[in-house]
C-alpha cells in the first residue's frame, strides 16, 4: 500500500503511521502488523485471521488504500503486478461497479 494513505498526516514519514486506525480495523491489535519495504511510498500491512481480514476489508479507508495501490500498479504499464491489479477489481471492492 502507499504509506501516505496510512499516516496521520498523509506524509511519507514513517513516524506518524496511524496505528490506532490499523488496530481498530482488525479484531485484536495483535492481528495487524506492518513493514516498510524499499520504496518511497510503499507500506506493507499484514493482517492475520479470517475475522480480522474480513473486518479490515470492510473498512472504507483500508479499501481506498488498496484501490489506490492497485491503480498505481496498473498505471505503471507492464510489470510483475499487472496480472493481479486491475481497475474493475478495485472498483468492485469499493462497490463502485456500474457507477
Amino acid at each position: 500500500m502507499h504509506l501516505s494513505d496510512f499516516t496521520t498526516d498523509r506524509s511519507l514519514d514513517q513516524g506518524p503511521v496511524d496505528e490506532a486506525f490499523l488496530e481498530s480495523s482488525v479484531t485484536t491489535p495483535e492481528d495487524v502488523s506492518y513493514i516498510f519495504p524499499r520504496g518511497e511510498d510503499i507500506f506493507g500491512i499484514k493482517v492475520r485471521g479470517f475475522v480480522s481480514i474480513a473486518k479490515f476489508l470492510a473498512t472504507q479507508p483500508a479499501l481506498q488504500g488498496i484501490r489506490a495501490f492497485n491503480l498505481t500498479h496498473m498505471n505503471r504499464g507492464r510489470n510483475a503486478y499487472q496480472a493481479s491489479h486491475c481497475y474493475s477489481l478495485a472498483d468492485h471492492m469499493l462497490g463502485e461497479v456500474g457507477g
